[in-house]
């Protein structure tokens, strides 16, 4: 007797099991930076980017194995060989948004050494709105009023994150930090960019493109993550691999992040396929407020709770639930899930 789980039981559970790895991971890495700090023992971001990426190759791979081919590795070989070896100018425009990805990654995990995880998770909402402007540029993309408007609430919001409000001269000014801190902000600019392109670009050659089946696509997509992955630690940090080791500071909490990393992609795939984008926006809400309590307890960030970025922080979860009210839900795509 088989026991089937109902849908709200399947789309609820994705969506705990989406707050918890969007949170987790964030609070992670975070505190990687930090103890790797303090302990002198920091390991390498191109290699974390290409392991992350290598156990994502892995993870789909096995998805091909069981959903594919029935649980047979020949099979599964077979279909890889078919739709990949015999077809590899098909799977060329995916080497555009792949090297994105990796830039991405990079510049995520490069911010969150910059700036606490409560300021990453509110201001890399913004790629909300790069996402919506480059659906307009390459998709043509007619968005309605109140999404620009939901937009517009949403950049306000970032902003308010970003200024101190002075109660002996009631002026508002921006939060006088390090330079590092701005250049954190920076990376997680270039990174909501990047974010919007890739994503708008990668939808553009699915809608184009003649593979049926996703996960090909999405092994593709890897492959091409995987080398520029490799060729981001030969070229940036070759010497020091040769030097001090590929795993030098990896610690099980660093591994760990790897893991939770890859292992996300795929929960957003589920959550897109057996719930809606409403409830994924649940989701990025429920982890902001989590990385904001948790942030503040475990890790000590207490400067960051200013009354203009609590209210920024609010305005900036009420935008992203407005722009997405009525919304459609989005087709699956490999995006969804790399």
């Amino acid at each position: 007797m088989q026991i089937k789980a109902s849908p709200s039981v399947t789309r609820y559970g994705l969506l705990l099991l989406l707050t918890i790895q969007n949170t987790a991971t964030v609070l992670c890495m975070r505190a990687s930076m930090i103890n790797a700090s303090a302990a002198n023992q920091k390991y390498l971001v191109s290699t974390l980017v290409l392991t992350m990426e290598m156990i994502k190759v892995s993870l789909i791979t096995a998805l091909i194995v069981v959903t594919e081919s029935n649980f047979s590795v020949i099979g599964a070989a077979k279909l890889l060989y078919k739709e990949i070896l015999c077809r590899p100018l098909e799977a060329l425009p995916l080497a555009v948004p792949s090297f994105l990805y990796v830039i991405q990654d990079n510049l995520i995990i490069y911010a969150l050494s910059c700036v606490d995880a409560t300021t990453y998770q509110v201001t890399y909402q913004a790629r909300i709105l790069t996402t919506a402007l480059f659906a307009r540029i390459l998709l043509n993309n007619v968005l309605p009023i109140q999404r620009w408007l939901s937009l517009l609430l949403l950049m306000s919001g970032v902003i308010l994150t970003q200024v101190h409000f002075h109660q002996e001269s009631g002026d508002l000014s921006f939060q006088s930090k390090d330079a590092t801190y701005w250049l954190g902000l920076l990376a997680i600019g270039c990174a909501t960019m990047t974010s919007g392109f890739a994503g708008i670009y990668n939808e553009k050659i699915i809608k184009n493109g003649q593979q049926p089946l996703l996960l090909i696509r999405s092994f593709q997509l890897s492959l091409f993550c995987v080398l520029f992955a490799l060729m981001g630690v030969v070229i940036k940090d070759g010497a020091l691999v040769i030097t001090q080791g590929y795993f030098h500071g990896y610690t099980p909490f660093v591994w760990l992040i790897a893991a939770m990393q890859a292992v996300g992609g795929i929960l957003v795939a589920g959550t897109m396929k057996y719930a809606d984008n409403i409830l994924k926006t649940f989701a990025t809400a429920n982890s902001i407020a989590l990385s904001c309590v948790l942030s503040y307890f475990l890790l000590g960030d207490d400067d960051t709770f200013t009354p203009t970025f609590l209210i920024g922080t609010f305005v900036i979860i009420l935008a992203t639930f407005l722009y997405s009210a009525n919304s459609v839900p989005p087709k699956l795509t490999p995006s969804n899930i790399l």
